[in-house]
């Protein structure tokens, strides 16, 4: 009798640490013709190797990342951050413009620690972010009366007529960006991989997509459409198994820099 109530516990201990990430060691290809693509970030510092369908195409986009375009992206959906015509594949620890915040390090950190609560708040000022830029595209275009005349451009910032009087909603205060987060852990080719699916506004229309970290600081991030036959979001974890990285670069006082070269 008390081997069947230590059997009966060991079993809700067990069901109790899968609550939180699922386990879930099955990665399914797609069910479409691929091909091996292989290609340069730019200046060459990362080459990435990955099958994607063979009617994708896959572009360099900076120094430490990529992206695979559907054939049925246009220039509207493609240029989005997150779209499901757009497979966005980078190196969430090597920044791109501005240095990674360290809680945003923090977060990455946890997430492979059992701990969620900062990739989160994350992806929800990823998404703010997001939500903001499409309001700033109401801008004016800005025209410069001549090449040199840089200055033209905050006399409009600082003149009030001629800059557009826009201003976030108030439903916005304290808006949460993403909600319905759902984690689950995969054994991949190249090492762990948590995946993020999550619900988000943009404006006012709600999407569905998944973020998946590999354990070597890359990430794959895709859109699902239930219009769309093969979405970024349905790849996003096939990409995130199959793919090979080769690193070219170092990372000094927070800049990337080319190996072999003395700066």
């Amino acid at each position: 009798m008390k081997y069947k109530i230590l059997s009966a516990i060991i079993s809700i201990v067990l069901l109790i640490s899968l609550v939180g990430c699922q386990q879930n060691n099955s990665i399914i290809k797609p069910d479409v013709e691929t091909k091996t693509v292989t290609e340069n970030s730019q200046e060459d510092y990362v080459t990435f190797s990955l099958d994607v369908p063979s009617d994708w195409k896959v572009l360099t986009q900076d120094y430490v990342s990529i992206a695979c375009f559907s054939s049925k992206a246009n220039e509207t959906n493609a240029s989005d951050k997150i779209s499901p015509y757009k497979l966005s594949i980078e190196n969430y620890i090597i920044p791109s413009l501005m240095p990674i915040d360290d809680k945003y390090k923090q977060a990455y950190k946890d997430l492979f620690n059992g701990k969620y609560d900062g990739i989160k708040d994350l992806i929800c000022d990823n998404i703010e972010y997001i939500n903001i830029g499409k309001v700033m595209d109401c801008f004016p275009a800005v025209t410069f009366e001549t090449p040199e005349s840089i200055m033209d451009y905050f006399n409009i910032l600082v003149d009030g007529i001629s800059t557009p009087d826009v201003t976030m909603p108030e439903s916005w205060n304290d808006k949460k960006w993403a909600t319905d987060f759902t984690f689950s852990e995969y054994n991949g080719k190249n090492g762990k991989i948590i995946a993020v699916e999550y619900s988000y506004v943009i404006i006012d229309k709600t999407y569905k997509a998944i973020n998946c970290y590999r354990d070597d600081n890359y990430s794959i991030c895709g859109v699902f459409d239930d219009e769309t036959e093969l979405s970024s979001g349905n790849l996003a974890l096939w990409v995130a198994d199959n793919m090979e990285v080769s690193e070219h670069y170092k990372l000094e006082d927070n800049v990337v820099r080319k190996e072999g070269i003395d700066y």
